[in-house]
């Protein structure tokens, strides 16, 4: 494979613009040149630069979480909330038609929930940003995707329940309680595979009591960084300041129900192979939850027999 389509694969200028702002550029091109660029090599590589732009964070914010455990209020009441929170900016009904079904999954499988759908036009109606927040993300200094981070920890920080991202699908109503109820969770990367990563949570659902403390501290320390930075220096900043957090807070972390990430990316992972019902069956005795995507090819969609067009009733 020729090295202009090794890059667009991992991400193309974006991810060389991102090692770059990180500080991890010429330490990524020189483990390209000696690792190689087969598929373990290159993922030697991201997980080695997520883990200096980690340290890197770790080492300027980590003192803001002393500030934050001082002048954090431990009389602060925790509710649940039998909300879940949606967010597609231009509303669903203007969402690619996968978004679409998985909201509608959502609606199908969890009839119980109050499901929110968070908009351009209704987000002041819920939540407040401070100002300099606002103004970056006009001026495109903080992107949509990031204003979703930040927008999830202020929702279940205020109001609790599950944050969802607009593409999981939910594919059955056998749910564990666990998933509501607790004061915190969200899926893990889990030993023995977590060794070597430097980002252990997946943020495409949370769920959350009010007033969660990892919740509270990792948005401090997003709105520290934003305070003094006009570009983004990791995709997976929010990722990364979870696992700073979790590591200052390893009691809080030990409380989480242990998930493993894994398992709800298999149908992502399979969607335009040829389905299975066998295999489909095991995948949903697994996991009722997973993380899609609404970013493929015209040539993927078209392809007859696939996950995708069963699962989202597209005739071949």
């Amino acid at each position: 494979m020729k090295l202009k389509n090794i890059l667009k694969k991992q991400g193309g200028s974006k991810l060389l613009k991102q090692y770059w702002q990180s500080g991890v550029f010429f330490t990524a091109a020189a483990e390209f040149l000696l690792l190689g660029k087969s598929r373990t090599a290159l993922e030697i590589l991201r997980l080695s630069a997520q883990l200096k732009s980690k340290k890197k964070l770790e080492k300027k914010y980590k003192k803001n979480l002393l500030d934050f455990d001082r002048q954090f209020d431990r009389t602060l009441s925790q509710k649940s909330s039998e909300k879940i929170w949606i967010c597609w900016f231009q509303g669903i009904e203007n969402a690619p038609y996968i978004v679409q079904k998985c909201y509608q999954s959502i609606k199908e499988n969890i009839p119980d929930k109050e499901i929110i759908v968070l908009t351009e036009d209704n987000l002041a109606d819920y939540v407040q940003f401070p100002e300099y927040i606002l103004s970056k993300w006009k001026n495109n200094i903080i992107t949509h995707t990031h204003m979703t981070d930040l927008l999830r920890l202020e929702l279940l920080i205020r109001y609790g329940g599950m944050w969802l991202d607009a593409t999981v699908f939910c594919s059955g109503k056998e749910i564990p309680d666990y998933y509501f109820d607790s004061d915190l969770f969200f899926y893990q990367c889990l030993k023995p595979g977590r060794d070597g990563h430097a980002i252990y949570i997946s943020s495409w659902l949370i769920s959350a009591k009010t007033n969660n403390k990892i919740l509270m501290a990792v948005r401090h320390l997003c709105y520290e960084y934003w305070k003094e930075n006009n570009n983004m220096m990791d995709y997976f900043l929010l990722h990364s300041f979870f696992s700073i957090v979790l590591d200052y807070y390893p009691e809080e972390w030990r409380q989480i129900v242990p998930r493993d990430n894994a398992t709800p990316h298999i149908l992502l992972l399979r969607l335009f192979e040829q389905y299975d019902e066998r295999v489909w069956e095991s995948v949903k005795a697994q996991n009722c939850f997973h993380k899609l995507t609404y970013k493929f090819t015209q040539k993927e969609e078209a392809l007859e027999g696939t996950y995708y067009r069963k699962l989202f009733d597209i005739k071949d």
